[in-house]
């Protein structure tokens, strides 16, 4: 386990060696700053310790949907649960590490059960059809295609429809629901394409540009149209559905421009979308940080489309 962990280190080390002494610091700035926010509402708000739990596994499960890496480390040993367990108990490190400062043990401890059975759930693999299942979704958005089918995302959105539904008469839960898939959206989009799948599009990188924002807000207000529903029924009533519909159609418009931001590179792809997501969980927790979501929002604009510019010959 001791050996796994160094290597887990060393390839953290290098990607954030990838990722620039800059960014880097631009993104551990806003981590910083969500921290920092985050223990004010605790200070504030005893009761949000018990939303560590359910965040800490919707945190780690969708990533270990996607290892690839799973057949390897089971020849390597036997244990090899035990070391992904470990892995993603020191990723939650800032949360428990931040529950426990504040005396939050129950909570904190129950941060570490929720991902003690994400080892031992399945990943995600190819079922190797000759001819494949169609797919409800439209094929040229294929992030939605292999995002639902690795993310388990049918399974999800009933269980939160199901969920929203029993608890529709409270503000919180619903709200949850809704804000809750809006964040395991942005997972779809966390894989970079092959670069033939982009330069195939023959109108240029704008009108690129434009239909992948265009494809993944319809599909994203389609899927969130009956939490919106059961929001808008609920004690938070219309404009609070709205505006919590409008915050997610944002985050979920900041993911695909931050995967185009820094195509084809996974991991500043993926470092950058965890970095934008705090960004827009900032606002949620404080109004005063609206103009940072704004600033970034406009920035992934410029970067977006000036990185995929590259790809056509115009």
């Amino acid at each position: 386990m001791k050996a796994y962990l160094r290597l887990r280190l060393r390839i953290l080390g290098r990607q954030l060696a990838e990722l620039g002494w800059l960014r880097l610091l631009l993104l551990g700035g806003v981590l910083v700053l969500t921290l920092g926010k985050v223990l004010e509402l605790l200070l504030a708000r005893p009761a949000l310790q018990w939303a560590a739990p359910p965040l800490a596994l919707l945190a780690t499960w969708p990533g270990h949907r996607r290892r690839t890496d799973t057949g390897f480390l089971q020849i390597a040993s036997p244990a090899y649960r035990q070391w992904l367990l470990a892995e993603y108990v020191l990723w939650l490190w800032p949360v428990w590490g931040l529950l426990l400062g504040l005396g939050y043990w129950a909570a904190a401890l129950a941060t570490v059960v929720a991902v003690l059975p994400v080892p031992f759930l399945p990943v995600a693999r190819s079922t190797g059809r000759r001819w494949p299942r169609r797919s409800l979704l439209r094929s040229e958005v294929f992030e939605w295609v292999s995002g639902f089918r690795q993310l388990g995302g049918w399974a999800c959105w009933l269980a939160g429809l199901a969920v929203a539904g029993w608890q529709h008469a409270s503000t919180v839960v619903p709200a949850v629901v809704l804000g809750g898939w809006s964040l395991l959206v942005t997972f779809c989009y966390t894989t970079p394409e092959p670069t033939d799948m982009v330069t195939i599009y023959g109108r240029g990188a704008t009108a690129f540009w434009w239909r992948k924002l265009a494809l993944a807000a319809v599909f994203y207000l389609l899927t969130a149209a009956p939490f919106f529903v059961l929001l808008g029924l609920s004690p938070a009533a219309w404009p609070g559905a709205t505006a919590l519909l409008a915050w997610g159609l944002l985050t979920v418009s900041m993911s695909v421009m931050a995967k185009y931001s820094f195509y084809p590179q996974p991991t500043l792809v993926r470092l950058t979308q965890g970095g934008i997501v705090a960004v827009a969980l900032l606002p949620l927790l404080n109004a005063q940080y609206a103009p940072i979501l704004v600033a970034v929002f406009g920035g992934l604009i410029w970067k977006s489309r000036q990185r995929l510019h590259l790809y056509w010959h115009a």
